[in-house]
C-alpha cells in the first residue's frame, strides 16, 4: 500500500467521523421538535440584577479592537414543579412579565424536550402562563 493511500483512508475515515458526529449534534440540538405543555406550582421566584456580558474579540486582529459589552436586562428566574418532571424546571423572565407570578400560583408551560432517547433528555422551558 502506497503512503498516499493510507492518507487518503485516514482523512476519508476522519470525514465520515466528523459528518456523523455533527448529524448527532443536529438530532440532539437543531431538529425540529413539537412544543409541550405541562402544569406545574411556582416554587421559588428569585431576582437577578442587571448586568453585563464583555465579549472578547479573537482571531486575526489586523487592527486595534476593543471589547463589546452587551447589557443584560434584569429579570426574574422561577423555580417550578412540574408535573411528570423529575426535576424542578426553571424559566427567567423579564421584570414585566414577571409580575403576573407569585409564589405558588399554578402555571401552565410550554417546553421542548431534546436529548437522545434512553440516555440523555432535557427539558428547555420557553413560556409560561397562569392556570385558571
Amino acid at each position: 500500500m502506497a503512503a498516499e493511500e493510507i492518507v487518503s483512508k485516514w482523512k476519508l475515515g476522519l470525514a465520515v467521523a466528523l459528518a456523523g458526529f455533527a448529524l448527532l449534534m443536529w438530532f440532539v440540538f437543531v431538529r425540529p421538535v413539537p412544543s409541550r405543555l405541562a402544569a406545574g406550582i411556582i416554587l421559588a421566584k428569585t431576582p437577578r440584577p442587571a448586568g453585563t456580558y464583555v465579549q472578547q474579540p479573537v482571531g486575526n486582529r489586523s487592527g486595534f479592537w476593543t471589547p463589546v459589552r452587551i447589557p443584560i436586562a434584569e429579570c426574574h428566574v422561577f423555580e417550578i414543579a412540574v408535573d411528570g418532571f423529575d426535576d424542578h424546571a426553571q424559566l427567567a423572565l423579564n421584570d414585566v412579565k414577571s409580575r403576573e407570578f407569585e409564589i405558588g400560583q399554578p402555571v401552565t408551560i410550554t417546553y421542548t424536550e431534546r436529548g437522545l432517547p434512553w440516555l440523555w433528555k432535557r427539558a428547555y422551558v420557553t413560556d409560561m402562563a397562569p392556570r385558571h
